[in-house]
């Protein structure tokens, strides 16, 4: 198995993860201007990424002791020359909340997201003998890998974030796109047999996401350079989408975004225990880890109605008749009286702009895994398989509420999330001014990988094709449908199922069954379904497969290796809830490369990878693309 695993490590060394995290960070609302900006940047056909990029890798060894340090840097011309990335229509324009600061950005990226130059790993290490027991210990910024997963996230090997851009590089690596961290690392050989391993993290980093306006940047509310507020429903027009449901500009009805809210840098640390069984030829492997959320979930903050009073009063727009309200309302009495004067659900999105959201970090998740990895011979030809696998449960796992049910408690209209309010789905009559609105649910994650490897030599006049088949499948302990909706990699509206009871009215004013209220507002919202959207909701099961296929074609001219490579994703049943994000059922990805290796150190690659199946639900439906890359080392 061991010789197995070697040549695994090394035929894998190179494998990109591309689908796999494009497929994690899909936007959530096709709906919303806050998720276009990918889109609106790029004409069909041109280039989205032109880069040049520099790794060098430093070693020092000294006995027993050594040390490694890696920098990278890189430049896109395109980005940072900004060449046809404002392709955007004219009518967006910057807007600016009620006290003046701005809440939208440019669309096209900034210049600092097409360059950078970073050190990555930086650590030293050290071996010694304890007793006749094996020690190894490292410190400072690296990568730990443990687990046997190899293509789907959110397995075991989740200690180190990852640097989704750096994936989508043309001619990336897997070591490209792990973030090292500052740890502390240590191995000890109890027996022949046995091994135990520990670290702690010295600091925390969240996964690097796509910077906003970038080809595939999955929201224009996450990630680098995004707005630093919400603008509901293609309001940035500066005109309300149809009077007769909510007349408004769009910089009065502006949810402002904060500062993260990120964990301490301390509390992860994992354990794990190897068992290797001789008389199986079978290493067993047992996990346990407390981490801290890498994706972003949103929280907020209910309105600050004191602020908003202030502004009311002196505002002669929205207050004409010079009214005067006091201070210390409560959201309910505000609600009342907005609603009542107005006559109209909606008029508490004028308090949108004195409440806020964050990108919410939850600390302290138990991790618990075991993993497995051995050979087996089913027959086939080049002799025994390499098989792995992995599971693993994440107590109290933090995912998505439904990003349209937390916007309707922000703003007083009935929200599953707060079923249990002393007026049912009322979250005005449970929460004060200024109280969290927190976006996310814990419940229990459970994920299974089993991975098979095989090396077909010989065959179709190649030296080796290197076949991998990867299954992963998860169960997430949803809640009650009358309790919470999660989101998944795709919600289409406000209009969701599961709605509050249909008799289920909106406090203050006349009575209005809550789903003929959203059937009507539908229709003045882009893109958004005229009666409650039921598909691409998350499931409890879903589970789906990835294949690779790599030949290598010795000396075909000139002293020139080739490398095909075919790789295929299907995601058969199910959908995943976010952040997770693994699977949107009968969504697929088709990959295609030709590598051209000289002397081993010189390369030229060329690939297209097409997205397809479940549209439009599947928002890389429309992301194929193209790359060619070419690569010295010496």
């Amino acid at each position: 198995m061991s010789t197995k695993k070697t040549q695994l490590q090394k035929e894998t060394e190179r494998l990109s993860h591309v689908q796999s995290l494009l497929l994690q960070v899909q936007g959530k609302c096709a709906c919303y201007s806050t998720a276009d900006n990918a889109n609106l940047n790029w004409k069909k056909g041109s280039t989205f990424s032109e880069m040049l990029k520099v790794t060098m890798d430093v070693e020092l060894n000294y006995q027993n002791f050594g040390a490694f340090i890696r920098g990278k840097a890189y430049y896109d011309h395109r980005i940072v020359n900004g060449d046809g990335v404002s392709d955007t229509p004219a009518y967006y324009q910057q807007i600016g909340n009620p006290f003046g600061s701005v809440v939208g950005n440019e669309l096209e990226p900034n210049q600092s997201d097409g360059r950078s130059a970073d050190i990555m790993d930086a650590f030293i290490w050290g071996d010694w003998y304890i007793n006749d027991m094996p020690l190894n210990v490292r410190l400072g910024r690296q990568v730990i890998n443990w687990g046997e997963g190899i293509f789907f996230a959110n397995g075991i090997n989740s200690i180190n974030p990852v640097d989704v851009n750096a994936l989508l590089a043309p001619g990336s690596e897997v070591k490209d796109a792990l973030i090292p961290l500052g740890s502390l690392y240590g191995s000890i050989g109890l027996t022949n047999s046995l091994t135990l391993e520990a670290f702690y993290m010295l600091e925390w980093k969240e996964t690097e996401l796509p910077a906003c306006g970038t080809f595939f940047s999955p929201s224009d509310l996450v990630g680098p350079g995004c707005y630093n507020g919400f603008v509901p429903y293609g309001m940035e027009l500066h005109a309300a989408p149809e009077p007769a449901v909510f007349s408004a500009p769009a910089d009065w009805v502006t949810l402002p975004r904060v500062g993260d809210s990120e964990p301490d840098k301390g509390g992860e640390f994992g354990i794990a225990l190897r068992y290797f069984a001789d008389s199986i030829q079978t290493e067993f492997s047992f996990y346990y880890m407390n981490l801290h959320s890498r994706l972003p979930v949103i929280s907020g903050h209910y309105a600050n109605v004191d602020e908003f009073v202030a502004f009311f009063n002196s505002n002669p727009v929205l207050n004409p008749g010079g009214a005067t309200l006091p201070n210390g309302m409560s959201l309910t009495d505000l609600r009342t009286t907005l609603v009542g004067a107005t006559g109209n659900p909606l008029a508490t999105a004028f308090l949108l702009p004195f409440g806020d959201y964050y990108l919410d970090y939850v600390e302290d998740i138990p991790l618990i895994g075991a993993s497995f990895n051995t050979t087996f011979d089913f027959g086939l030809p080049g002799g025994a398989t390499a098989v792995s696998g992995e599971i693993s449960l994440r107590k109290d796992q933090p995912f998505a509420l439904e990003d349209g049910d937390s916007l309707a408690g922000a703003v007083g209209l009935p929200a599953l999330t707060c079923y249990d309010a002393p007026v049912p789905y009322d979250c005005y009559s449970k929460f004060e001014p200024g109280d969290q609105n927190v976006g996310y649910y814990e419940t229990d994650y459970y994920q299974a990988e089993i991975a098979f490897i095989h090396f077909f030599d010989q065959i179709l006049g190649a030296s080796r094709w290197t076949a991998i088949l990867d299954i992963a499948g998860s169960y997430t302990d949803l809640p009650a449908k009358d309790k919470a909706l999660l989101n998944s990699s795709y919600n289409a509206t406000l209009n969701f199922p599961n709605l509050p009871p249909v008799d289920q009215t909106i406090p203050g004013v006349v009575p209005i069954p809550y789903e003929d209220f959203l059937n009507g507002l539908a229709l003045s919202i882009p893109n958004s379904a005229g009666s409650p959207e039921k598909n691409a909701y998350p499931t409890s099961g879903a589970w789906g497969y990835k294949m690779r296929f790599t030949g290598e074609y010795n000396n075909v001219f000139a002293g020139v290796n080739l490398k095909p490579t075919v790789s295929f994703s299907h995601d058969v049943y199910g959908y995943s809830a976010s952040p997770v994000s693994n699977f949107l059922q009968n969504r697929k990805a088709l990959g295609l490369s030709l590598e051209a290796i000289w002397l081993n150190d010189y390369s030229v690659q060329a690939s297209y990878t097409s997205f397809y199946g479940n549209e439009p639900y599947n928002q890389l439906a429309d992301k194929d693309y193209y790359s060619v890359s070419a690569s010295a080392s010496f």
